[in-house]
């Protein structure tokens, strides 16, 4: 059975969740638009989204320019990063929001025992993997080039890769959030087999990679309670 969030609570949830991002990341209120601080009467609720929106994007911002610089050195040419609408989801409704067969990197965390995913789509994990190949063995044959379907040989040479980019975005989150990484896994289909994160509700953000040898989309999948424990 299904059941509706008031349209007021929904809300108070975004509200609360910007603040939650506000504290986590610092983000500066001096950076809001002088048009959102000089801001005053009946238009207040104006105001209020502005300075939302700015929080968001300063979050969005930082996590693109840290995985810019590390998709700098295997990407050929110019390529942009962009993130899509977030999502928070249960556990449960994670599963079933997974894209299906494709490139799923899980981290867990020492201290604080949660999962992180780092996931990416067929065509962004077999283009990465390609290139990563040209780079170190160019003579060589490719075979991740016209793969039928998403194959594990993908992570022997992205492997390395991955985890680089994955502990470059937890160094964002300040260093009381104790953000360690116990062990990894690289699977090719989301299955969470850790009884004690089924109550965890997941913050979905999806990115966009747009270059001439290697685009599609990834998502950077992290439980909600760490925008909460500061």
């Amino acid at each position: 059975m299904s059941s509706q969030v008031p349209e007021k609570e929904n809300y108070y949830s975004e509200e609360i969740y910007q603040h939650m991002i506000e504290e986590v990341f610092n983000f500066n209120k001096d950076e809001i638009t002088p048009e959102s601080k000089n801001f005053l009467g009946a238009g207040f609720s104006n105001q209020i989204q502005l300075e939302t929106k700015s929080i968001d994007n300063f979050f969005s911002q930082r996590l693109i320019n840290t995985i810019t610089a590390q998709f700098q050195s295997i990407l050929p040419g110019a390529f942009r990063i962009t993130t899509n609408p977030k999502q928070c989801l249960s556990c449960a409704n994670l599963q079933s929001w997974s894209p299906g067969r494709s490139y799923y990197s899980l981290f867990e965390m020492k201290y604080t025992k949660s999962v992180w995913v780092f996931h990416l789509s067929r065509s962004v994990g077999e283009g990465l993997a390609s290139l990563v190949h040209q780079r170190n063995a160019p003579g060589k044959s490719n075979a991740f080039i016209g793969l039928r379907e998403a194959d594990s040989l993908i992570y022997l040479e992205i492997g390395e890769l991955l985890r680089g980019v994955f502990n470059s975005i937890i160094e964002l989150w300040p260093e009381s959030e104790k953000l360690k990484v116990s062990r990894f896994r690289h699977i090719l289909q989301l299955v969470f087999l850790n009884d004690s994160i089924q109550e965890d509700e997941y913050v979905i953000i999806p990115f966009q990679l747009d270059n001439r040898e290697c685009s599609g989309e990834f998502h950077l999948v992290f439980p909600q309670r760490h925008l909460l424990s500061i």
